[in-house]
């Protein structure tokens, strides 16, 4: 299980910590596998494939929060217990790296050291609910319309039934993970780790500071130029990377 599920593409087995990264709807391990080569070496990188999709392309598509949920934490719950190690989640994969971080912190007393999230809402925000887009009552040509105004999906793919065909079925079954997540705030918070925030300037506006509520730890938020896909530019990648290569425990 862990072998289809964890793409480390640079393996460090003596580095500090690990980076475990969470894609976002309809997004792959890839392009998290290859920052591996852009950080220190005191950080070991390792991507989350979801079935569906690269290595998985044969698996059919998983659109259950809780199953998908169980199937990172098995795979990953090992290497958490040998090493310090972090979450970095853009979008869907912020919720889902909270979701399974305050399940770690929960049932097995492993917490993060430090939670890097993006381009999302905290997930019991107002903002968050008021934008959520029930994507099961979207036809294809409505989903298309969705993705679009979105950004982020090439237009190559969009305007090709053949394409679309392949990367419809994950993109639906993510943003169906997506509708399922309804979380209200606990007391105490479930963190306690420091959570990193980086956004889109140009992405619609989310409630990044409501972020602070699910943790006792400290909360820093930085705005980069561009919009919900603003983590694919090259400048604001390597900021990204510069701020994950200053990381330390706290």
């Amino acid at each position: 299980m862990a072998d289809k599920v964890l793409n480390c593409r640079f393996r460090r087995p003596t580095a500090s910590y690990q980076l475990f990264c969470f894609p976002w709807a309809g997004g792959g391990s890839n392009f998290y596998a290859n920052w591996g080569n852009m950080v220190p070496e005191s950080i070991e990188v390792t991507g989350l494939t979801l079935p569906g999709r690269e290595g998985r392309f044969k698996e059919p598509c998983c659109s259950s929060l809780e199953t998908t949920k169980r199937e990172i934490i098995e795979a990953i719950l090992p290497k958490c217990r040998e090493r310090p190690f972090a979450f970095w989640g853009h979008s869907l994969g912020a919720l889902m790296c909270f979701d399974v971080a305050r399940t770690l912190k929960e049932e097995y007393n492993l917490e993060p050291g430090r939670l890097f999230v993006s381009g999302v809402s905290a997930p019991h925000s107002e903002e968050r609910k008021k934008n959520k887009v029930y994507v099961k009552n979207l036809n294809d040509e409505e989903f298309k319309d969705f993705l679009k105004k979105l950004g982020g999906t090439p237009d190559e793919i969009l305007k090709s039934e053949e394409l679309m065909a392949l990367f419809l079925p994950p993109l639906r079954a993510d943003y169906g993970i997506v509708d399922q997540f309804d979380y209200d705030l606990e007391q105490p918070p479930p963190l306690t780790c420091p959570i990193d925030i980086t956004d889109g300037e140009f992405d619609i506006k989310h409630n990044l500071k409501a972020w602070g509520e699910v943790t006792t730890g400290k909360l820093s938020i930085k705005m980069l130029p561009g919009g919900h896909f603003y983590l694919k530019e090259k400048d604001n990648m390597m900021r990204i990377l510069e701020n994950i290569s200053s990381y330390y425990f706290e």
